[in-house]
């Protein structure tokens, strides 16, 4: 099953933030990019995410799990050793898994 989301402008400051953040030691920063409601947010809403998910049944908690699930994909991004390209097709990848298998 292929869902057409639609890949959002990477989000460059974000990046830089919690790139130094995270080589100051902020478990702070560490946990508020697992929580993920910085990503989940604007996928959900400004790029329609939301409505296109829920025709498939997958809730606002189900996207949540799946962005959590994500967490070592935006790690990687964050640290540069993976595309914002390729984090959000691991995000995608999630999704279509949960919705195939009945979410």
């Amino acid at each position: 099953m292929k869902i057409n989301l639609p890949t959002p402008p990477e989000p460059i400051q974000t990046k830089k933030r919690f790139k130094e953040e995270l080589e100051k030691g902020s478990r702070l920063m560490q946990a508020n990019i697992k929580q993920g409601s910085w990503i989940a947010s604007p996928l959900w809403t400004q790029y329609g995410w939301g409505n296109i998910l829920k025709s498939y049944g997958f809730s606002w908690q189900h996207f949540m799990e799946a962005v959590r699930d994500n967490y070592y994909s935006f790690i990687q991004w964050i640290n540069g050793t993976r595309s914002w390209d390729e984090t959000i097709k691991d995000l995608t990848a999630i999704i279509e898994r949960r919705i195939k298998g009945g979410i």
